[in-house]
């Protein structure tokens, strides 16, 4: 079949779409109601005889050189490969995948893009992880051209219907194509696009064509932090329609409370193809209702007064049924009765302040891209919720509305967020600026648009809390018209971080991104310098930068969001790393893939790695959202705060275990964010930890276990000292007038012939910086403390004692440290003292590391049962662990520091058939065991160079905090270690 193919909308700023319906609501209709109730939402698109996903394997053209896409396309003389709809073709071995932070992929001349033109010169202020103006000439680059054919077939029954289809996604734009004639044109890559076929249709089999374009004029909204994905990548549906069609379905609700009872109106706006009756019908939880009506101009509304129903909240998710019923078919909707409102400085859902337990969550798996199946969103709203994350911003465009259906009717909060970012006009031309487009008027069509088919196709949705604008894109005078489409339409609050980068500063709440806490506090107090700060809700719609390591600091945010009421929670960013999965199992991220332009790992940055295993960045989230949070206040009295906003503390479960065999369980009946003072004695005794020796526990601590009364669910699990850690007692440290057998010291330290040694790098005073040890201008601070060089200044040996005095030279400092090794009853005690002679700031670390053969694989130490470092450790608690060495690191995307552990009162690595022990003396140390050395780590970029070549034993007086530098706050000063103070290390080596 001949198409002659249309080559100029895609590059004209004057053609937005062309026969593109207009936005409605999502829904899948059914011939009637007991088939609508049959089928589960994660099914309802391919289930229905009423609509035919077109899904599945599509023919497909690539063409390298768009000068080579002909001007008449005959697809019978073409030459088709066969792709997976749907699908990115980065990851169907068609271009490259390509990982770009905040730059467009072509020159930033707005609205010009590359049409047939090869790709550069490209000026950028920014790149690599460095600032600075530069120009990449990229090589064979072009706006690639993909080219999908699929057929379907329809009978003469089914030609008397019309058929409408629907695109859910498609990057950058579509150029649709029917029987050999165009349907019409749309971009908008996340936004729903829908055709009339009807008049194209025909008896038999029937082609669709769709020309699919790499960049388009809308791609300048497009300039999303992701890599950089084409192709139909969410489903295509086809929809039978006839003139008693639903086309589509609104409704609105009124809450009104009148001596203390609740009472809701809705109105329900029903849309037909061609005028007749609709029948609507409001059932669940006890109620039905029903009201039927005629349309006039093909719509009516229809009204239910005086509604007594259970309302709608993440923590109560209350649905109801609602059915839209005509001649032909049957719409089930799910509606919730909410409302949510800004009062003063709170936000209000049902008239209660809410505090959002939030992540960033991005449309990415490493398989295929932006395409996600069924299951795989299904996997990440159940993730949220086992992670006690009550809030999801749908960073930077409209999800797949299967999400949506999920959050209903799971409890989780969305703030639903445009098609929309600009960020690379910040560093795309001189001088920088956010929001060149959002003030530029000839544009506001198309953001008018974005702002349209974001209300339109989520509009029935309750979980959706707040409308956003977009992300990074400035602000301006394209900006107001989208909030004031939205207001227009909606009475839900709107969000727009943008705004605080404009003289607006903020619509109905506040934003901003990786603020510091002590800004977080001054907005809580009313006292920001940005005066529109101080009048409405807050919300940090970014913080914590969950990238590798971390986030550190979290706990820090939440307790004064807990104490201010105009704090209303925040969003991490972000829930899963990008990267891309290769048949051998090994990921890769920007620059892996020839990218002429990329921004390295920065897109690994989730609190789940790519497959959806949690990171210690999970954990970390999850202990910070824990819906009731125990402190202990002294005695036997602790304080139990309620986190969350409508549920009862006596729904949960509290269960006390202390260290030494103790138990209690008791329910707490605090209400929503409040507190409540308990007194917990120990009601039973469990089993006491009866390890003694160097093995035994010298501190004392209570867990508290909270569960779901209702499920056993497990929510969280928290940790309070009651002792500090007692010091070793004197036997053990008894002097001995010579060192025991099997060891030897001299000026390298101490030696376990055919055991330990200390590794090459003996003394360490940094770490492998981690990603949130460099700041995103491309400072790693930490890298100044490599390759020490390590100078031995003496060694004095006495009656079972050894000095060694070492100096450790560095460009910017200079430390001595002086160790003593001296015998006693129980092995080696190791004392370590460091002092700096010159150099000022911050010592990252202070530890001795040991090297053992890699037989040495069985740990097992007594301190957090998990990755800790001092900003992010309340997610582990303090217990007896066993395991492998392999256990005791991270697998991090890109390799790094990884796996401390705090806390620890000894440590023990064996054979199988020896042991080798380190015990705490004074206080507790902190501990690192590795399959390689720092000095190797430093090299690693992937998971697959982690070869393992030893048994690496780090001691540790401290490691400083993590914090969130790759994009955000670094360390807290309370985290961190002054290098001109004095520092030192204490552990009594053993063995058998």
């Amino acid at each position: 079949m001949r198409y002659e193919l249309d080559k100029v909308d895609y590059a004209d700023a004057r053609v937005l779409e062309v026969n593109r319906l207009p936005g409605r609501s999502y829904f899948v209709p059914y011939p009637d109601r007991a088939a609508a109730d049959a089928v589960a939402s994660e099914r309802r698109r391919y289930d229905s005889p009423l609509v035919r996903c077109l899904s599945g394997e599509w023919d497909f053209r690539f063409y390298p050189r768009p000068a080579e896409l002909p001007d008449v396309l005959d697809t019978d003389s073409v030459t088709w490969d066969r792709v997976a709809v749907p699908g990115c073709w980065q990851f169907q071995g068609y271009d490259r995948p390509f990982y770009v932070n905040l730059r467009y992929q072509f020159p930033f001349d707005p609205p010009r893009i590359p049409t047939t033109e090869p790709v550069g010169p490209v000026f950028s202020l920014m790149g690599e992880g460095s600032v600075g103006p530069r120009v990449y000439h990229p090589v064979d680059e072009y706006n690639f051209v993909g080219v999908y054919r699929t057929v379907f077939g329809l009978s003469s029954h089914e030609m008397a219907s019309g058929h409408v289809v629907s695109f859910l996604g498609v990057a950058s734009c579509i150029d649709l194509y029917c029987n050999g004639r165009r349907v019409g044109y749309a971009e908008g890559s996340h936004n729903t696009a829908e055709f009339n076929l009807t008049p194209f249709q025909r008896v038999g089999e029937n082609e669709l064509l769709v020309v699919v374009r790499r960049w388009c004029t809308g791609s300048y909204l497009e300039c999303q932090d992701m890599f950089r994905n084409n192709g139909i990548f969410r489903d295509v549906l086809l929809r039978e329609v006839t003139l008693s069609s639903v086309w589509d379905v609104s409704t609105s609700v009124r809450r009104e409370e009148r001596a203390g009872r609740v009472r809701y109106r809705l109105c329900v706006g029903v849309t037909l193809l061609d005028d007749g009756e609709a029948r609507v019908t409001l059932r669940g939880h006890g109620l039905e209702r029903t009201a039927a009506a005629s349309t006039h101009d093909r719509r009516v509304e229809l009204s239910f007064d005086g509604l007594d129903v259970r309302e709608w909240t993440a923590e109560t998710p209350a649905l109801y049924d609602l059915y839209v019923e005509t001649a032909s078919e049957c719409v089930r909707c799910r509606v919730g009765f909410r409302e949510v409102r800004v009062d003063g400085r709170r936000l209000l859902v049902n008239g209660r302040p809410v505090k959002l337990h939030g992540i960033n969550h991005h449309d990415t798996t490493p398989e295929a891209g932006y395409a996600m199946t069924p299951a795989q969103i299904e996997r990440d709203a159940l993730l949220c919720k086992r992670h006690n994350i009550d809030t999801i911003r749908t960073s930077h465009y409209p999800p797949d509305p299967l999400l949506l259906e999920l959050c209903d009717e799971l409890g989780v909060y969305v703030i639903d967020e445009a098609d929309l970012e600009t960020h690379g006009a910040l560093v795309g031309r001189v001088p920088p600026s956010h929001g060149r487009l959002t003030r530029d008027a000839r544009w506001r069509e198309r953001y008018l648009d974005r702002a349209d088919r974001l209300f339109e196709r989520d509009k029935l949705h309750p979980c959706v809390i707040m409308w956003s604008l977009g992300n990074e894109s400035g602000g301006g005078c394209n900006a107001d018209a989208m909030y004031e489409l939205l207001r227009s339409r909606s009475g839900l609050p709107v969000h727009y971080e943008g705004a605080i980068h404009s003289r607006r500063r903020a619509y109905d709440v506040g934003s901003e991104m990786y603020p510091t806490v002590e800004r977080v506090i001054s907005v809580g107090e009313g006292r920001s310098s940005v005066r529109r700060l101080n009048d409405r809700p807050y919300v940090l719609c970014e913080y914590a930068h969950a990238m590798g390591v971390g986030p550190g600091g979290i706990e820090d945010y939440w307790r004064q969001i807990y104490a201010h009421e105009a704090l209303a929670g925040g969003c991490v960013w972000e829930m899963a790393d990008h990267a891309v999965l290769h048949e051998d199992g090994g990921y890769t991220y920007g620059g892996d893939h020839g990218e002429w332009e990329h921004d390295g790992n920065f897109c690994c940055d989730g609190i789940f790695y790519p497959d959806r295993t949690p990171s210690t960045g999970a954990r970390v989230v999850r202990h910070a959202y824990r819906p009731l949070r125990v402190r202990h206040v002294g005695g036997d009295f602790f304080m139990v705060f309620n986190a969350t906003s409508f549920t009862p503390g006596d729904a949960f479960l509290l269960r006390f275990e202390w260290s030494d065999g103790g138990v209690a369980e008791l329910v707490c009946d605090v209400d929503p964010l409040r507190q409540q003072s308990l007194l917990v004695r120990p009601t039973e005794q469990g089993a006491a930890d009866e390890d003694e020796g160097l093995r035994r526990n010298r501190m004392r601590w209570v867990t508290v276990t909270v569960t779901r009364r209702e499920t056993g669910e497990e929510v969280s699990r928290e940790q309070m000292a009651l002792s500090e850690m007692a010091p070793l007692g004197a036997g053990p440290l008894e002097r001995r007038a010579a060192f025991p057998e099997g060891c030897e010291v001299g000026e390298k330290g101490l030696v376990l012939p055919g055991v330990m040694a200390p590794a090459a790098e003996p003394l360490l005073l940094t770490r492998v910086s981690t990603d949130n040890d460099r700041d995103p201008v491309g400072n790693r601070p930490l890298e100044e403390f490599y390759d020490a060089r390590r100078e031995v200044v003496g060694v004095v040996r006495g009656e079972g004692s050894v000095v060694v005095t070492t100096r450790l030279v560095l460009p910017r400092h200079q430390f001595l440290c002086i160790t003593t090794y001296e015998a006693v009853a129980a092995g080696v005690l190791v004392t370590a003292r460091l002092h700096c002679e010159r150099g000022r700031g911050d010592l990252p670390r202070f530890g001795m590391c040991y090297r053992l053969d890699p037989s040495w694989d069985e740990v097992d130490y007594l301190g957090r049962n998990g990755e800790s470092y001092r900003d992010m450790c309340e997610q582990a608690q303090v217990a007896r662990v066993s395991c492998r060495v392999e256990d005791m690191t991270e697998p991090n995307i890109r390799p790094q520091e990884s796996g401390n552990r705090m806390d620890c009162q000894y440590v023990r690595l064996s054979d199988g058939e020896r042991r080798v022990q380190i015990t705490a003396v004074s206080r507790p140390f902190e501990l690192g065991v590795k399959p390689y050395s720092d000095e190797e780590l430093r090299g690693m970029l992937h998971r697959e160079d982690e070869v393992r070549t030893g048994t690496y034993l780090t001691v540790q007086a401290f490691q400083m905090g993590i914090g969130t530098g790759s994009c955000g706050p670094a360390t807290r000063p309370e985290y961190r270690f002054d290098c001109r103070e004095d520092y030192e290390l204490s552990y009594l080596v053993s063995w058998e």
